[in-house]
């Protein structure tokens, strides 16, 4: 039978293409239950299991939140004196008096002493009310390294301890909030501060000691000055309140920055944790996901490599006739009463349209000879169409025989429930006669076929050892029988098997959603290559047979064997 490359255009249109590769997918209901239940279970744990890690995170964040209280209560107190210099500055200059001042009558050298123990004094009283201003760590520090203690044995210690502190402070970072020990490690630094504090105290007291015993207790002159207004000291006060003021409001505007980023933070847990939904919310938004995954991997495979759809795609594709489409049909009511039906394997129909197509396209007008080679994949399924074609021959009146080649899983003694050994196997292996192992199976009320089983071995035939034998055995097998069905895989077809016959008539099966579109063009080119003419292809539109293994087949009985078939048998 001629291609039909001319008659159809090979070119499929996008959207039907897009069709038929969804529609396979579909047909995958295993490969998309076994990824869509793995995506499942996979979303699942991750939907419930996220909030949960949120709820366990925020409660740590919460203890770290940096305490604006020391530094608000540091500036409240610079602006307070700053304000107080200021009001005091105002009143000296809106009220001077005039002063009596004593002309100083110490030597030169004495006056620059006192002098210079007047400066150092003014810069410890200054330092002296940075620390009561501010009394942090760096408030201490810049006190115990000042120039007035920085030879005080006792300060150089208090100093190395508290630089030791911050150090063991500093190991804690931003989460030691409320830490005992870092606590601890706190009121430590300030005990520490407050020695250093002391220290400077009495510092300050012995330098005015020694300022008040360099004054001279001679008489001193007094001289009459204008009403002037002494305000150095309060400068000095107000531009030291103010740069107290600058820095506690660095300090406190960086505290409440950080205490800003951590409470978005915080808002933001917060919201993550309110998105936990219910559990059924869970469920379905898990099993949506599953199953979109599922499908999108069988959709993602079929469009990589595409699978037989529909006997259009399959001619335009492979420029081959689609003989015929095998459904699955429910079986006539009024065969169930006939116990011959009753007993008739579970797959044998030969009334199908299909089986009935398939046999119409093989069966020339006026041949008296049908010798047919029927190759696919799954001999199961080739075992099943060979079956119901070479019943439909007998019905014909044609003496008939089906030939099984596939040793390994015997499929034509599984589908007709009879024994597959011996076989073809013990033939090749010459332990036996071609005679001695054919045997017949009831296919109807009336009618048998002769069938030459596979026999049963551990792995395949050698495909060259096959097609010999039907090279030797092709021409006295055609001449005792007018219908002549070989069932073969598609490996055993592609050796050159139905070139081997007299007639290479072959037709190749192919499962919808299954068989690659591929791997069929691929078997067809291979079969025409080693002489085979394949007639078509007959699509296998259903699930696949249930066979018994070869195992079974040799320790069950016949199930064919009832008493009206032996009286059929026997009176034929």
């Amino acid at each position: 039978m001629a291609q039909m490359t001319g008659e159809f255009p090979r070119a499929i249109a996008r959207p039907v293409w897009l069709t038929a590769r969804a529609r396979n997918a579909v047909h995958r209901p295993i490969f998309i239950g076994a990824v869509g239940a793995s995506a499942f279970i996979a979303a699942l744990v991750a939907l419930v299991l996220a909030p949960q890690q949120t709820r366990r995170v925020t409660p740590a964040h919460a203890a770290a939140r940096p305490d604006t209280a020391a530094f608000t209560a540091a500036l409240v107190q610079a602006r307070t004196r700053m304000t107080a210099a200021e009001t005091s500055l105002a009143y000296s200059r809106a009220h001077p008096r005039p002063v009596k001042t004593g002309i100083d009558t110490l030597n030169r050298a004495l006056i620059a002493r006192r002098d210079t123990l007047s400066i150092a004094l003014g810069e410890l009283d200054a330092l002296l009310s940075r620390v009561e201003g501010a009394p942090v760590p760096a408030s201490y520090r810049a006190l115990a390294e000042s120039q007035q203690l920085a030879t005080n044995a006792r300060a150089k210690a208090l100093l190395d301890s508290l630089a030791d502190i911050e150090r063991d402070r500093e190991a804690f970072g931003t989460s030691g909030g409320s830490d005992p020990v870092y606590v601890a490690l706190t009121s430590r630094s300030t005990e520490i501060g407050r020695a250093i504090q002391a220290v400077a105290h009495e510092r300050r007291d012995q330098m005015r000691q020694q300022i008040a015993a360099l004054i001279a207790p001679a008489p001193r002159q007094l001289a009459e000055q204008s009403p002037l207004s002494d305000t150095v000291a309060w400068i000095a006060e107000r531009d030291s309140a103010r740069s107290m003021v600058v820095q506690a409001s660095t300090a406190l505007k960086a505290a409440r920055t950080k205490a800003d980023e951590f409470d978005r933070e915080v808002v933001r847990a917060n919201q993550t944790a309110r998105l936990d939904a219910s559990p059924v919310a869970l469920l379905a938004a898990a099993l949506v996901f599953g199953v979109a995954l599922g499908f999108g991997s069988a959709f993602f495979d079929e469009m990589r490599r595409p699978r037989v759809s529909d006997e259009h795609e399959v001619e335009r594709v492979t420029g081959a006739r689609v003989l015929a489409r095998i459904q699955p049909r429910p079986r006539q009511p009024d065969r169930r009463r006939r116990a011959a039906d009753r007993d008739a394997p579970p797959y044998f129909d030969p009334g199908a349209d299909g089986y009935q197509l398939t046999y119409l396209h093989v069966a020339r007008t006026g041949a008296s000879r049908l010798m047919l080679t029927i190759a696919g994949a799954d001999t199961g399924v080739a075992a099943v169409i060979g079956i119901n074609v070479a019943t439909i021959a007998a019905d014909e009146a044609r003496s008939t025989i089906i030939i099984d080649t596939d040793s390994r899983t015997s499929p034509v003694a599984a589908a007709l429930r009879i024994h597959a050994e011996p076989g073809l196997a013990d033939v090749m292996d010459r332990r036996i006669d071609w005679g001695e192992v054919t045997s017949q199976a009831t296919v109807g009320r009336d009618r048998v076929i002769d069938v030459l089983p596979s026999g049963i071995t551990a792995a395949s035939r050698n495909t060259g050892e096959v097609t010999e034998l039907f090279k030797r055995e092709g021409a006295r097998i055609a001449r005792h029988y007018e219908a002549i069905v070989v069932v073969t895989s598609i490996e055993q077809a592609a050796a050159g098997l139905p070139g081997a016959l007299p007639i290479p008539d072959t037709i190749v099966c192919a499962r919808v959603g299954h068989t690659r579109i591929a791997d069929l063009q691929r078997a067809l080119d291979t079969i025409r290559s080693a002489g085979g003419n394949p007639l078509g292809i007959v699509l296998w539109d259903a699930a696949p047979p249930a066979l018994p293994t070869p195992e079974r087949l040799a320790t069950a009985p016949r199930p064919l064997r009832t008493a009206e078939m032996k009286a059929i048998t026997t009176a034929r």
